[in-house]
């Protein structure tokens, strides 16, 4: 009996280091909802730009620009999840082209709207520069402050159409076709081809959530920022067009949290960096609803532009508890920053 007994201390002990993480529960439960989301606000904003385009009216044009809004949320919400089928077939870049410096998206929408290719019944601008594929390029065809015309307006249905056709083909990959990615998500094994133990796949998403916050501070905030108010450039920040830089924002630090409590939480348990990490993020969610101009104005108004930079290092703050805290804590590892190849 005694020999039974120090057996199971012995496997506990064994054990102590080895996180239960429930990979099923997040794909249900975070992903899956997300993915139906996109696909659903895709396919409400096919049926807008359709509306519109058959007989254009303010009244559509609003409703048009409001479905661009929800579907481009949509995808905010989604875009920490920079792994797996939205891989595929460059989707990552083809539902945005943003960051954008080297003006792509308006080199190349101007080069569409001239192509004969567009009076064709087969036009698929699937085959056409990821540039004008999605958000990017419809955001200037739907905020530029005068009615999209005739041509505009194939545009605009193509990018819808092709919007939702990717929404649905991601939701499909992950959850319903025969290889659908979430069986591999769900059960990391020694013999899995991606995921060959929890911990490898816990650290996938531990960089998704610093990857993310990566790209909140260096590029959605930092670019238009800039280094003093002189230098500021409200064009720089992400949709900035149709004021959805900073509901962006909100959108992908929800997102982070909600992986965040749902995948470590509870596996922290009461750890000291449990206590910080959900307190950091309640932070910046509070400062992030005190900036109550656009960010293409905030950035160059004075008392804005300090809760934008109090942002900022709210944070660079809970980064690096993602980063250091809750990595050692866990004992994972960042890995590849997939930002580096954007």
């Amino acid at each position: 009996m005694r020999l039974k007994l120090c057996l199971i201390v012995l496997l506990l002990l064994a054990c102590a280091g080895v996180q239960a993480y429930d990979f099923q529960a997040i794909a249900d439960r975070h992903i899956m909802p997300a993915y139906q989301q996109l696909a659903a606000q895709t396919a409400a904003l096919e049926s807008a730009a359709v509306s519109f385009c058959a007989a254009p009216s303010a009244n559509d044009l609003q409703q048009l620009q409001r479905g661009y809004r929800n579907a481009f949320l949509a995808w905010q919400g989604t875009q920490h999840l920079r792994f797996g089928p939205v891989q595929y077939l460059m989707r990552e870049h083809r539902f945005a082209f943003w960051p954008d410096n080297r003006g792509a998206v308006g080199r190349h929408l101007s080069q569409l709207l001239e192509d004969p290719a567009l009076l064709q019944a087969d036009f698929d601008i699937s085959r056409k520069s990821v540039a004008v594929q999605g958000f990017s390029a419809m955001e200037r065809l739907l905020f530029d402050h005068t009615a999209p015309d005739a041509t505009e307006c194939r545009v605009i249905a193509a990018i819808a159409a092709n919007l939702h056709q990717m929404a649905d083909g991601l939701y499909r990959d992950w959850f319903s076709s025969e290889t659908a990615f979430v069986r591999t998500f769900s059960n990391p094994a020694p013999d899995n081809p991606l995921y060959a133990s929890s911990q490898a796949l816990a650290g996938q998403l531990l960089n998704s959530l610093h990857t993310e916050l990566e790209l909140m501070l260096t590029q959605k905030l930092a670019q238009p920022l800039g280094s003093s108010p002189a230098k500021a450039n409200g064009k720089r920040a992400e949709g900035w067009r149709g004021s959805s830089a900073l509901p962006a924002i909100e959108v992908n630090l929800q997102a982070c949290q909600d992986l965040y409590r749902l995948a470590f939480a509870s596996v922290l348990a009461d750890s000291a960096p449990a206590a910080q990490i959900e307190a950091a993020f309640e932070q910046a969610l509070t400062t992030l609803s005190q900036i109550v101009l656009p960010l293409s104005r905030a950035v160059s108004d004075t008392g804005q532009r300090e809760l934008i930079i109090k942002l900022q290092q709210q944070l660079a703050q809970l980064k690096q508890l993602i980063a250091r805290d809750l990595a050692e804590t866990l004992g994972l590892s960042l890995g590849f920053n997939s930002l580096d190849g954007d």
